[in-house]
């Protein structure tokens, strides 16, 4: 059996003429004759075979391998057999006794020389000769589905949603919600129970914590690496921590980093906090439910848009909800990375465990440290480019905060838990000086060591976004590391660019925004673009000039030590001067 998997060699003919996918659902009989079955509904057949070898077809196109659940078995051969009606096939089975059909038709007349056969679908191309690909748990209904333990049918890859239809009805509040994330398995878009295994490198290490004890991979003589990590999800509150352990990685140079897994999210809206609460507990509570944020975009109860602007995108379907594949994890070479993408799909980032400090000429994610600060966002732009080229590092965008504050909030975060802010004021990453991840745990983002820190409080922390606006930032830019007037118009895949309204305003800009935006964490977890309508009371004003002197065409996450409103759902605008309450975070993509 020849497994298909990153195989740019497969002929995409063989693809168009001849694909046949196989379901295995344990109810379905195993054909066991070596003399053929007799089908019939060829049209209907062909019809669907048609749509998914298109599909396929596509997916080959932009990816150059076929998913790497689908198995190549080889080739069958058949012929038309005579019958007043014409529609009548038989396919030789002999090489293929194991396996089992699933088409959808009800068949009445089969032919076999088994007693019972149970035939209910079976997928057939009408030609001489037929390549046969065989994927476990895969359904067809002309799209690709993925069957999970709990027989949810799942869609493997990229299905557009159509544009849902405008409402007359004004936006929806997005003040109450709960975040939904479904794991993706490698790069695709198939859920997955277990997350995706960090990409590392070879300076790369392993750590946990065991009693209290540090277990570095290499270098602890009991080191367990089934003991590494474990994404689980939260049962309860997490006001006294969390049981959810993400994987940790050392560098050499000592710095700590957090891998975030690929996956998608919707979020759910509530008309009040009690309703979304009680939809948290077990997720079946419906009452209150008045909006979406998922592949459709922002929509209503009803599945309609409150706005035109809005374009859907790739779905994941989970039962009948359509989640939106987080954009910090796309290939953004098509769109322009105007969502944060990346240039290639990725199965996962590292992010820096703590808000960077300074060592010598280049900088660290260590606890116990003062942060980095005192740094034109311009020169954090161009130090987090240059911390390690092997690894793709790169400033931290707003997608990936995005990334970073959902993964949080959801189940296997915080479960809606606000992170206790590091109210340190000499702005000491882990909260105070000398600390380690055991010491303020209910600083980080799982409530335990295992979690990122300083999101909430600490400095402000900058992020690689910005409006394409040279007027108010102070000659700062990052992007380019050359530019220094901030009109960079295009995003790459190091800094993105938000739309600018005329006025450039954060209320104008936010409302430009709003509906374009997805997964950064800002317009999707607040109901106006000024002020201190976030999530958890947080501040959550636009990029833009929000008054006559202040503002700025850059993005602060986080907020500060001092601040009131400071958690991971925090943003406000700034110019990108240097200052000593502003710090920045480094992510890495290693593929």
């Amino acid at each position: 059996m020849k497994k298909i998997k990153n195989n740019k060699g497969i002929a995409l003919v063989s693809l168009t003429i001849a694909v046949i996918i196989m379901l295995v659902i344990t109810s379905m009989l195993v054909y066991e004759t070596k003399n053929g079955i007799r089908l019939r509904n060829l049209k209907k057949m062909q019809n669907d075979i048609d749509l998914l070898s298109n599909e396929i077809s596509a997916y080959y196109n932009e990816y150059g391998d076929i998913p790497a659940e689908i198995e190549y078995l080889g080739e069958i051969n058949f012929e038309k057999q005579p019958n007043d009606d014409d529609k009548y096939y038989v396919i030789d089975l002999s090489a293929f006794e194991d396996i089992t059909l699933n088409y959808g038709l009800d068949y009445n007349n089969i032919t076999s020389s088994a007693d019972t056969v149970n035939l209910t679908d079976v997928y057939i191309v009408n030609k001489q000769s037929m390549h046969v690909y065989y994927a476990k748990g895969i359904a067809m209904d002309g799209i690709m589905y993925y069957t999970n333990d709990e027989d949810e049918k799942i869609k493997l890859y990229d299905e557009p949603v159509d544009t849902p239809e405008v409402s007359t009805e004004p936006s929806f509040s997005r003040a109450y919600g709960v975040i939904e994330i479904e794991f993706l398995k490698g790069t695709t878009y198939m859920p997955t129970t277990t997350p995706n295994e960090p990409n590392m490198t070879d300076d790369m290490k392993a750590v946990y914590w065991e009693n209290g004890e540090e277990k570095v991979e290499g270098e602890s003589e009991d080191f367990d690496k089934n003991k590494w990590y474990e994404y689980v999800a939260q049962t309860t509150n997490t006001e006294t921590g969390g049981t959810s352990k993400w994987a940790n990685a050392q560098t050499s140079d000592g710095s700590y980093w957090v891998w975030i897994p690929r996956y998608a999210y919707r979020i759910v809206y509530f008309d009040t906090e009690a309703h979304r609460d009680a939809y948290r507990a077990d997720n079946t509570q419906t009452e209150g439910i008045i909006g979406y944020s998922d592949a459709r975009g922002l929509v209503n109860a009803d599945g309609k848009t409150p706005s035109d602007l809005q374009e859907p995108v790739t779905s994941v379907g989970v039962g009948t909800n359509l989640l939106r594949p987080h954009p910090a994890f796309e290939d953004g070479t098509k769109t322009g990375f105007t969502q944060g993408e990346w240039d290639t799909k990725l199965e996962g980032i590292w992010v820096a465990k703590y808000e960077m400090s300074q060592s010598e000429t280049t900088v660290k994610s260590i606890p116990g440290v003062r942060s980095y600060r005192n740094i034109s966002i311009g020169n954090m732009y161009t130090k987090s480019y240059d911390y390690d080229r092997e690894k793709e590092s790169h400033m931290m965008k707003n997608s990936e905060w995005g990334a970073m504050a959902y993964l949080t909030d959801s189940k296997y975060g915080r479960n809606g838990t606000r992170i206790t802010k590091n109210d340190n004021s000499e702005n000491y990453t882990g909260g105070e000086k000398g600390a380690t991840e055991l010491t303020n745990p209910l600083q980080s983002t799982t409530g335990n060591e295992y979690g990122i820190f300083d999101t909430a409080g600490g400095a402000n922390e900058y992020v690689s976004a910005y409006i394409a606006d040279s007027t108010r930032n102070d000659g700062n830019s990052f992007a380019s590391i050359d530019d220094t007037t901030n009109n960079k118009q295009n995003s790459t895949k190091y800094a993105t660019v938000y739309k600018m309204s005329s006025l450039n305003t954060s209320l104008e800009n936010y409302n430009i925004n709003k509906n374009k935006m997805f997964g950064d964490a800002t317009i999707e977890i607040s109901y106006t673009g000024i002020g201190v309508n976030g999530w958890n009371n947080s501040g959550s004003t636009f990029f833009g000039i929000f008054d006559e002197s202040t503002g700025g065409p850059f993005c602060w996450r986080g907020g500060n030590f001092g601040a009131t409103q400071s958690n991971i759902f925090y943003f406000t605008a700034f110019k990108g001067n240097s200052g000593v309450y502003n710090s920045f975070r480094v992510c890495l993509s290693v593929n």
